[in-house]
């Protein structure tokens, strides 16, 4: 199921999907129906211009990302959960590189911010998510290792390292704590669906989101209108998380 999921996932991004509709372009004017043709060839290379655009990969990914705003003061937060728990990214170790280099860019800044919150909260617990994807160790032992170069305590870390996809996680975070509440970090544009499992479960979770992509109104330059990778990453993002949020909706996740 997660391989079914995982090729679904990287088909329904906007540089597959404007692929297939140019070939099918391609193929229906090679049979005669020209105007037809035409119109999808074209539609094909307009979504994969828009895709790699500032402008709408921000209007994709804003409301994600605003959904939940983020905690800079969890004293505030009544009652205080006891734990934090930041779920898991990638993580691909080799010899001579520091963990720093073998957690990917999404696992550092979620982490990073689980510490911050931890260390902000006095007597509570650092709970780190993530298994085993692509032959790799569980990405929850990577960010045990790294949180622990970052100084924190291993008394002061849970581990759960068998959970493959979100649903999992949470399913596996509500087992263990049950009515406990819990401050849960992850990604920005990722926490609508991440709550929307905690929601489904019954998992009493306050989101502390992080990693934020997306600029401030008004701040767009003119390179904001030339295409770039960047912005296709943040577009394709902004794609992962409406196809995972409507898979939940469906109750195919």
């Amino acid at each position: 199921m997660l391989a079914v999921k995982t090729v679904l996932g990287a088909l329904l991004m906007p540089l597959p999907i404007a692929c297939l509709l140019a070939s099918v372009g391609l193929v229906t004017k090679g049979v005669g129906h020209r105007r037809l043709g035409h119109v999808l060839v074209a539609l094909g290379g307009f979504i994969a211009l828009a895709a790699t655009l500032g402008p709408v990969s921000n209007v994709l990914l804003r409301p994600l990302e605003d959904r939940y705003p983020a905690i800079i003061d969890p004293s505030v937060i009544r009652p205080l959960p006891r734990y934090i728990a930041v779920l898991g990214s990638g993580y691909r170790p080799r010899d001579g590189l520091p963990i720093t280099a073998a957690l990917d860019a999404v696992a550092l800044v979620r982490l990073t911010e689980g510490v911050r919150l931890f260390r902000q909260m006095p007597g509570s617990r650092l709970i780190l998510s993530g298994g085993a994807v692509d032959g790799q160790p569980p990405s929850a032992r990577g960010y045990e290792l790294a949180a622990m170069a970052l100084g924190v305590p291993s008394s002061s870390i849970d581990i759960i390292d068998s959970p493959l996809d979100t649903g999992a996680e949470i399913r596996a975070l509500h087992a263990r704590l049950g009515n406990a509440p819990v401050i849960l970090v992850t990604s920005a544009a990722h926490m609508p669906r991440a709550m929307a499992h905690c929601a489904r479960v019954g998992l009493r979770a306050v989101a502390a989101p992080t990693g934020n992509l997306t600029e401030p109104s008004g701040t767009w330059g003119a390179g904001a209108l030339l295409p770039s990778g960047t912005s296709l990453r943040k577009t394709e993002t902004a794609f992962h998380e409406y196809v995972g949020l409507l898979a939940l909706t469906l109750g195919v996740t």
